[in-house]
């Protein structure tokens, strides 16, 4: 039986009470069954299963009120309003929350920050502050996914400050601190983020994943302060650790190698190697990016660097846009080709608004 993720249920479960919310019973009706399956399905995450309960037992007394002809067991309505009124506001606080959570998985991290804020509305009526720190987390990633750097510090530090009081949210912990780290070398802050790379290489030392994301992090935070060499180290380090090759960054680890090998001018092998794997993955960013090297740095041809921008485009990957269209100018300015150093430093700011401006995502 294939196993659903959460956010692909919770994605289910919003769309069913969506249906109970208008009383639109027959695609309720419809929808009950599928959504059934697939909770039964899931992986595990007790959550998302509250919410399951929670919207099932509006959906009894829709049942009730609407066609209580049809009810199959017997349910007593005074006591289903009880429970529902009472349910109410936290169940309206988890129907945006898990919105909120489908659109970022989505990559839609504005309409996921307009989803989530209306959630903050009704933060107060969760009881629980370790959800409330959850919340916190997710929101403060929306806002460093756009770059805004200000509204992510702050919820992350909202959501660090409840969950360092409890050792069974360790995994928590990291995240967000792997978040700031990044947030101060975007900053150029890189004192702030290496002490708390160096905290996190000690804090994620007994979990082989989340130490492998910590040593790519600091091959990131290497890149920004110009030590492409000691960056190669780092990614290659990265790269060797078992538990990180499932990741959705693996591959991003293996172009960064590839790429900077490219910049130092000492790359020698690997590219047609990696443009396989991120063709059987279907990973159009990679895919944009390593157009651009050839074109860039192998000399195949302009072509391919307006291909790969396109592509990325098209994809709304505008932050990535940005970094490698400042990659671009640099690599002109180098070269004395002033025009188009100029061009793509334009074609940069350009990208960056949008990333800060976002596009229609309703």
């Amino acid at each position: 039986m294939k196993t659903y993720a959460v956010e692909r249920v919770g994605q289910q479960i919003v769309e069913w009470y969506s249906c109970i919310m208008t009383k639109d019973i027959k695609q309720a009706k419809l929808l009950k069954p599928e959504v059934d399956i697939m909770v039964a399905n899931m992986e595990p995450d007790d959550k998302m299963l509250a919410y399951y309960q929670l919207v099932s037992l509006q959906y009894d007394l829709l049942v009730l009120r609407e066609a209580p002809d049809e009810k199959t067991e017997a349910l007593n309505e005074t006591i289903l309003e009880n429970i529902a009124v009472q349910t109410n506001d936290y169940l309206n606080f988890m129907y945006y929350y898990v919105w909120g959570q489908t659109e970022f998985y989505k990559q839609r991290y504005k309409s996921a920050i307009r989803t989530y804020k209306i959630a903050e509305r009704l933060i107060e009526k969760v009881k629980d502050p370790l959800e409330k720190a959850e919340f916190y987390q997710k929101l403060g990633i929306s806002y460093y996914r756009i770059d805004q750097y200000t509204f992510a510090f702050s919820y992350l530090e909202q959501a660090l400050e409840i969950f360092e009081k409890d050792s069974s949210y360790i995994m928590n912990v990291i995240s967000c601190k792997q978040i700031l780290a990044g947030i101060h070398s975007e900053l150029k802050e890189y004192e702030k983020a290496e002490a708390i790379y160096t905290e996190l290489l000690v804090l994620s030392k007994p979990y082989p994943y989340y130490q492998a994301i910590t040593t790519y992090n600091m091959g990131l935070s290497r890149i920004f302060v110009g030590n492409l060499d000691e960056a190669i180290q780092h990614f290659n380090k990265a790269i060797r650790i078992e538990e990180f090759r499932n990741s959705a960054i693996y591959l991003k680890a293996k172009y960064h190698v590839l790429n900077l090998q490219m910049r130092l001018g000492n790359y020698a092998e690997g590219l047609e190697q990696l443009e396989e794997e991120v063709h059987n993955k279907d990973v159009k960013e990679i895919e944009g990016k390593l157009l651009i090297c050839r074109g860039l740095y192998l000399n195949e041809g302009y072509w391919l660097i307006e291909k790969g921008l396109n592509l990325l485009q098209t994809h709304e990957y505008y932050s990535e846009c940005r970094n490698l269209c400042e990659e671009i100018s640099k690599h002109y300015k180098k070269a004395d080709d002033y025009k188009k150093a100029l061009y793509f430093l334009e074609y940069a700011n350009e990208m960056g608004n949008k990333t800060i401006l976002g596009v229609d995502q309703s």
